[in-house]
C-alpha cells in the first residue's frame, strides 16, 4: 500500500508499505479521507516531542472496514466508519472516573502507532463509530477535530454566552461553528491572516487582528468577555487572552504551538482567572461531533479542500511556509474513495 512517512523535520516521503494485519479486537480500515491536523504540521516542523520518526501520521479519518481481527465485534466488513484515534487503557484511575482522554497509558493512532496517512490502517474496533449515512468522506473526517472543539467549549462556555477564539485555522473555525450550534451569542475570531478571517466572517463570526483585538472587544463586547479559547497556543495568544478576559473569566488552552510561555500569572491570580487545559475529548464529545455533522450543522465549504496522498509533501510545505490557499486539507488515499 502507499503511505506518507515522516522521517524528520520537513521530511515526508511517499512509500510502499505492507498492508497492516488487524490484531485481536482490531479492524482493518481502507482510508477514504484523512485530515491534516495542525499538530501534525508541528510534527512535520520538528516541534512535536511525541512524534518520533519514522512514522505514518494521520488521526482524523473516515473509511470502510476491509477486515476484522479475532474477537473484533460491533461492525461488519463493508461498514463505513469514522475513528476515535485515542486508545485508552480502560483500567487506570483516570479511565475509571470517565476521563479516558487523559488516560495514563493512552496511545494515539498516528503518534504511538501507525496512522491513516496511508491506504489502510489498523484500528481497535471499540474506537470506531458508524459514519453518518450519505456524508462526504472528507466532511466525515472532521469528526475528530470537531470533538476537540466541543470538548473545549463544554469546559469553558455556557450557553448563550460570548467568547473570543484565537485562531482561524481548522480548530478555530470548527470551534466557531460548534459554538454557534451550542447557542453562543457572539463569537469574535482573532487571526493575522486576512484570508482566514474572511472564512470566519462568512461562518458568522466577528473578526479582528491581534493588534486591533482590544478595540474589537470593546466594540463587540461592551461588558467584556468571560471566555477566551486559544486554538493557537503561543506566548502572544496566551498572554493576550489572560490580559483581556473578564475578571473571574476562563481561558481555555487548546493550541499546542509552544511548549513553554512566560505569562502574567500574578494578574491571573489577582483577577481569579481560570486557566483550563483542554485535551482531545470524551466518547460523548465524539458522538456529539458525529451528530452535528449528520445534521449538516458544520460546513467545510470554501475553507477546506481535498487532494491526493502523493500531494501531501507539497501541502505540508505550503502550510509550513504560509502559502497554502485553504485552512484545511484532506488527503484522499485511493482513487474513487469519496
Amino acid at each position: 500500500m502507499q503511505a506518507i512517512v515522516y522521517h524528520g523535520s520537513r521530511q515526508l516521503t511517499l512509500a510502499e508499505l505492507d498492508v497492516p494485519k488487524p490484531g485481536p479486537g482490531e479492524a482493518l480500515v481502507r482510508v477514504q479521507a484523512v485530515g491534516v491536523c495542525g499538530s501534525e504540521l508541528e510534527g512535520y516542523l520538528g516541534h512535536s516531542s511525541v512524534r518520533k520518526a519514522p512514522l505514518v501520521m494521520g488521526h482524523e479519518f473516515c473509511g470502510v472496514i476491509e477486515g476484522l481481527g479475532p474477537g473484533a465485534s460491533g461492525f461488519l466488513i463493508g461498514d463505513r466508519v469514522i475513528a476515535n484515534p485515542l486508545v485508552s487503557c480502560g483500567t487506570c484511575d483516570r479511565c475509571r472516573i470517565g476521563k479516558g482522554n487523559i488516560c495514563r497509558q493512552r496511545q494515539i493512532i498516528g503518534i504511538h502507532r501507525p496512522g491513516a496517512f496511508a491506504e489502510y490502517v489498523s484500528v481497535p474496533a471499540a474506537n470506531l463509530h458508524a459514519a453518518p449515512a450519505g456524508l462526504d468522506a472528507g466532511v466525515a473526517s472532521l469528526a475528530e477535530p470537531l470533538a476537540v472543539c466541543i470538548h473545549a467549549l463544554k469546559l469553558g462556555m455556557r450557553p448563550f454566552e460570548d467568547a473570543v477564539i484565537f485562531g482561524a485555522g481548522p480548530i478555530g473555525l470548527l470551534t466557531l461553528q460548534a459554538g454557534l450550534a451550542m447557542g453562543a451569542r457572539r463569537l469574535l475570531v482573532v487571526d493575522r491572516q486576512p484570508e482566514r478571517l474572511a472564512f470566519a466572517e462568512t461562518l458568522g463570526a466577528e473578526i479582528a487582528t491581534p493588534d486591533r483585538l482590544e478595540e474589537a472587544c470593546e466594540r463587540v463586547f461592551p461588558g467584556g468577555a468571560d471566555t477566551f479559547i486559544d486554538c493557537v497556543g503561543v506566548q502572544a495568544t496566551r498572554e493576550q487572552a489572560i490580559r483581556l478576559v473578564n475578571p473571574g473569566g476562563s481561558v481555555i488552552l487548546v493550541g499546542l504551538g509552544q511548549d513553554e510561555s512566560l505569562l502574567p500569572m500574578n494578574h491571573a491570580v489577582r483577577q481569579e482567572i481560570s486557566l483550563i487545559g483542554s485535551y482531545t475529548y470524551s466518547d460523548a464529545d465524539f458522538a456529539q461531533a458525529a451528530a452535528l455533522l449528520a445534521r449538516g450543522s458544520i460546513t467545510g465549504r470554501n475553507w477546506m479542500t481535498a487532494c491526493s496522498l502523493s500531494e501531501a509533501p507539497r501541502v505540508f510545505a505550503d502550510l509550513a511556509d504560509g502559502t497554502a490557499r485553504f485552512s484545511k486539507y484532506v488527503l484522499i488515499p485511493s482513487e474513487g474513495a469519496r
